[in-house]
C-alpha cells in the first residue's frame, strides 16, 4: 500500500510541475498581467480567444448535429463510406490544416488560379485572421462532437420514439423533444473536447496570424519573454476554468449514470428521406469536399510542386523518422493507458477528494498549450534532473502530461460499466484478487484501454511543439520535419512527410471510432 501511494503521489506531482513552473515564473508577472487585462492589446486577446471558442464550438455542433442525424437516423445510400470519411479530418494535424488552407483559399491560391482560368475575376476574402481560423478550425474538430453524437444516439431507447410517434407527433417534433434530450451528454462531452482543443490550438492560429493567447505565448517564448510567458498561460487557464470545471462534473455526476439499455439496432425503422436525399447527399458531399478531399488535394500538390518525383522526395525522409513517429507515440500510448488504469483502480473507488485533485491538474494539463508544458519540463530538468534533459525521458514524461486525459477517459468509463459484480462473483468462487483481474476483470477492461491507447497514440504522432523543444538532439518525427520543410520551403519534402504522418495516423482513428460503442458491447454481456 506504501509503494501504491508513493506512485500516486509521484504521478500527482509530475502533473503539478507545470503549473510550479507558471507560478515560479509568472506570479510576479501575474499582477501586471491582471492590471493589463484592461488594456487594449489584452482585452483584445481574450476576446479574440473566447470568441474563436464558441464560434467554432457552435459551427461543430451544428454541423455534427446535421450529420449525426443524417447517418444515423435517415435511411441514406453510403452511409457506411460517410461514416469513415467523416471520421479522417481527425489525421490532419492543426499546423498542417491552416498551410493547406492557405494555400486552396488564400490570396493567390489554388481556388483564386481556378476562377482566373475561367475569366473570373474576384476578391477572394481575406483568409488570414478570425475567418480563417474559424472555418479551418471547425473543418478540423467537428468529428470529435460527430463521434460522441453518432455513439449517443445509438444508446437512445427507440421505443420513445415510436410511442411519440403513436401521439402524433411527426419526425422532426420527435427529435426535438425525445432524441435531443437523450443526447445532451453527447453534445456536451463533444463540445468540451473541441473548446479545450482551440483553446490550447497553436498551429492553426500561427499559420492564419490570428492572435489569440496561444499565439501570444509563443511571441513572448521566441522573444525570450519567459515571465510574460507564464502569466499570459495562467491568463488562459483563468479563461478554461469553466470549461474544466464543467467537464469534471458531468464526469463524476454520470459516471454511474451510463446507459446499459441501448436501443435495438437490428429492428430499427430509419426515417425515409424520399426526394430530400439528394440535397442532404449534397450537403454532406460538401462537407467531405472542404474537409478532405481540398486538403489531401493540396497534399498531392505540395509533392508535385517541383520537379523532384514522389519517390525521389521519399527517400529524402529517413526511415528512422517513420520509427521514431511510432516509437514515441507507441511508448505514451502504453504508459497513459497504464496510469489511467492504475490512477481509476486505486483512487477513484477510494478516495473521490484525491480524484478530484487529480482530475483537475489532468485537464488544466490538457488545457493548456504544449509550448507551456514543454518550457515547464525544460525548466525542471536543468535545475533539477540534468541527466534527462534532452533525452527520450523527459519528452515521454510531457507527452504524458499532455495527453493522459485522452487515454483516462475510455479506461475510466469502461472500468465503471464493468461494475464491482464480476469482482463478487469472482472471489465468492475462491479466486485471489490476481486471479480476478488478470483472467476476468482485465479482458473487459479491454475495449477501453484499446480506445485509450489509439486515443494518445494518434495525438502523439502529431505533436509538434513538445517534440521540437523536448526531443534529444538530432532526434526528428514526420511533425517536425513537415515544419522544418514547410518553413524552408521544401514543399515536396513537407508533402511527402504529410501523406506518411496521415496514412499512419489513419489506422488508429479508424480503429479508435470502431471501439467507441464500449456501452453498447457491454450492454449486450450484461444482458
Amino acid at each position: 500500500m506504501i509503494v501504491i501511494k508513493l506512485l500516486i503521489y509521484l504521478i500527482i506531482f509530475l502533473f503539478c510541475i507545470p503549473f510550479i513552473y507558471l507560478f515560479q515564473f509568472g506570479i510576479s508577472n501575474l499582477f501586471s498581467s491582471i492590471n493589463n487585462l484592461f488594456s487594449i492589446y489584452y482585452f483584445q486577446l481574450i476576446f479574440n480567444t473566447i470568441a474563436l471558442v464558441l464560434s467554432v464550438t457552435l459551427t461543430t455542433i451544428i454541423i455534427s448535429l446535421f450529420l449525426s442525424w443524417a447517418t444515423e437516423i435517415c435511411k441514406l445510400k453510403f452511409v457506411k463510406l460517410w461514416r469513415i470519411l467523416l471520421i479522417v479530418p481527425l489525421v490532419i494535424p492543426s499546423y498542417l490544416a491552416g498551410y493547406l488552407f492557405i494555400l486552396f483559399y488564400g490570396p493567390k491560391g489554388e481556388i483564386y488560379q481556378l476562377l482566373s482560368n475561367f475569366g473570373i475575376n474576384v476578391d477572394i476574402p481575406d483568409v488570414y485572421g478570425f475567418l480563417g481560423a474559424w472555418l479551418c478550425l471547425s473543418l478540423i474538430c467537428f468529428p470529435y462532437v460527430y463521434i460522441n453524437l453518432s455513439t449517443g444516439l445509438k444508446l437512445v431507447d427507440r421505443k420513445l420514439e415510436d410511442a411519440s410517434r403513436v401521439l402524433g407527433h411527426n419526425h422532426f417534433q420527435t427529435f426535438y423533444k425525445i432524441i435531443f434530450p437523450n443526447i445532451k451528454n453527447s453534445i456536451f462531452a463533444g463540445s468540451i473536447l473541441v473548446a479545450l482543443y482551440t483553446l490550447s490550438d497553436f498551429g492553426a492560429v500561427a499559420a492564419l496570424q490570428f492572435n489569440t493567447f496561444t499565439l501570444a505565448i509563443y511571441t513572448k517564448y521566441r522573444s525570450f519573454d519567459f515571465p510574460g510567458a507564464a502569466s499570459s498561460a495562467l491568463i488562459l487557464i483563468l479563461i478554461s476554468m469553466p470549461i474544466i470545471f464543467y467537464s469534471i462534473k458531468m464526469s463524476i455526476l454520470n459516471s454511474y449514470k451510463i446507459s446499459q439499455n441501448p436501443s435495438n439496432l437490428s429492428n430499427l425503422k430509419l426515417f425515409d428521406l424520399k426526394h430530400y436525399e439528394i440535397l442532404v447527399q449534397l450537403i454532406i458531399f460538401f462537407i467531405v469536399l472542404t474537409s478532405i478531399f481540398i486538403p489531401f488535394l493540396m497534399i498531392f500538390n505540395l509533392i508535385f510542386r517541383t520537379n523532384v518525383g514522389f519517390i525521389e522526395t521519399l527517400n529524402l525522409i529517413k526511415w528512422s523518422v517513420v520509427f521514431n513517429t511510432f516509437g514515441v507515440a507507441a511508448i505514451n500510448s502504453v504508459l497513459c493507458v497504464f496510469i489511467s488504469l492504475f490512477i481509476v483502480l486505486n483512487i477513484s473507488k477510494k478516495n473521490n477528494k484525491l480524484q478530484l485533485v487529480f482530475e483537475n491538474l489532468m485537464y488544466f494539463g490538457y488545457t493548456l498549450p504544449g509550448l507551456v508544458i514543454a518550457l515547464a519540463f525544460v525548466y525542471f530538468s536543468i535545475n533539477y534532473f540534468f541527466s534527462i534533459y534532452q533525452t527520450w525521458i523527459i519528452l515521454i514524461l510531457g507527452y504524458t502530461v499532455l495527453f493522459l486525459s485522452a487515454g483516462y477517459g475510455p479506461v475510466s468509463t469502461n472500468v465503471q460499466l464493468v461494475g464491482e459484480k464480476y469482482t463478487i462473483a469472482s472471489k465468492s468462487l475462491g479466486k485471489s484478487t490476481r486471479s480476478t483481474f488478470t483472467n476476468i476483470l482485465l479482458p473487459l477492461y479491454m475495449p477501453g484501454i484499446m480506445k485509450g491507447f489509439l486515443n494518445v497514440f494518434i495525438l502523439t504522432a502529431k505533436e509538434l511543439p513538445v517534440t521540437l523543444i523536448l526531443a534529444p538532439l538530432n532526434f526528428y518525427t514526420l511533425s517536425t520535419v513537415i515544419w522544418d520543410n514547410l518553413e524552408e520551403a521544401n514543399f515536396s519534402t513537407a508533402g511527402v512527410g504529410s501523406f506518411l504522418l496521415i496514412l499512419i495516423i489513419s489506422i488508429p482513428t479508424y480503429l479508435s471510432v470502431h471501439v467507441e460503442n464500449i456501452k453498447i458491447k457491454f450492454s449486450h454481456t450484461n444482458k
